[in-house]
């Protein structure tokens, strides 16, 4: 069958033939149609995660299909999949054929599309979890940082839906604040080296009660200075970087929150539960995930544009449909 390969750290991986896989005890074997791209993958290919991968080996944390075989499942039933962090021992989903737990299969609806399907995974529950974890009351400002990326565009279309009073979007992307607005964000505002909480606060019309935060850094400190009372950031990543000091004294002063979320690592239901969510929101039109398809064999080219954060997902069409 054909994959994606990473046959050595610090390379792409690339399209080749590799034999296939065969189910286990509780696993399905399922037929990716489309699988995204996402970062922590780049990371572990790259030698940037805690422990080192072992190539060769095929990545790909989730994808859309159809069934195969399955204890659970009915054959052909479309799914969406998530896997164990390749690169460890186990095959990832960027292959024809895959088999993962039949407990993490989701069947999807005839209106969402595969690779709607395969995009819009942890990009909506790692949104959806913020939002959750941030205990957001409607009514309440909210300060997306990293609003020009795929999650952030996902929190601001999931905070407009849970009533949000103000959103504001934040991020370095000219083109990605102006998608931002038109997915429901009230006001832009471009990071630089320049934000303050001053301008943050002035852009949410007083104190931010709610900071979705994908990107740290200065942009997040500027946003803890906004913070409103009792005010929450919660995070979910690092791309502005981590060399900073965070001013507690104010914070604690406000009895502020600094939250944390990595999704790949919250519990399987709660991840099934937030992803069924934001599925039925996209099944209803409520949401949209951008995204970009790539054939396969494209896969290097698509893994180095991810590497520099594309703005959108990229999703491989591994066995297009």
């Amino acid at each position: 069958m054909r994959a994606a390969v990473v046959e050595e750290i610090g390379r792409p991986p690339r399209a080749t033939e590799v034999g296939a896989p065969e189910r286990g005890a509780g696993e399905a074997l399922v037929a990716v149609r489309a699988a995204s791209l996402n970062p922590i993958e780049i990371r572990i290919a790259a030698g940037r995660f805690a422990r080192p991968a072992q190539p060769p080996y095929v990545p790909g944390l989730e994808g859309a299909g159809a069934i195969v075989e399955s204890d659970g499942h009915e054959p052909g039933r479309r799914v969406r999949v998530e896997g164990p962090l390749p690169g460890f021992g186990a095959s990832g989903t960027l292959a024809q054929l895959v088999a993962v737990p039949d407990a993490a299969l989701v069947e999807l609806p005839d209106g969402v599309d595969d690779a709607t399907a395969a995009a819009l995974g942890t990009v909506g529950i790692t949104a959806e979890l913020a939002l959750e974890r941030s205990g957001l009351v409607e009514g309440e400002s909210v300060l997306v940082l990293g609003a020009t990326g795929a999650v952030g565009q996902m929190a601001v279309q999931l905070a407009r839906l849970r009533g949000a009073g103000r959103v504001v979007a934040a991020g370095r992307s000219p083109q990605g604040l102006d998608r931002a607005r038109e997915l429901g964000a009230d006001v832009a505002v471009e990071l630089g080296d320049a934000t303050t909480d001053d301008g943050l606060r002035d852009a949410a019309n007083g104190p931010i009660d709610v900071v979705v935060d994908v990107v740290w850094g200065r942009p997040a400190m500027a946003a803890l200075g906004a913070l409103a009372t009792e005010g929450r950031l919660v995070n979910v990543g690092e791309a502005a970087g981590t060399d900073v000091q965070v001013a507690l004294g104010p914070l604690r002063n406000k009895q502020g929150s600094i939250l944390t979320l990595s999704s790949g690592w919250s519990p399987l239901d709660v991840k099934l539960r937030a992803y069924r969510a934001v599925l039925d929101h996209v099944a209803n039109g409520r949401v949209t995930v951008d995204h970009e398809r790539v054939p396969l064999a494209e896969i290097a080219s698509a893994w180095e544009r991810q590497a520099r954060s594309p703005g959108k997902k990229l999703v491989i069409d591994v066995e297009p449909g």
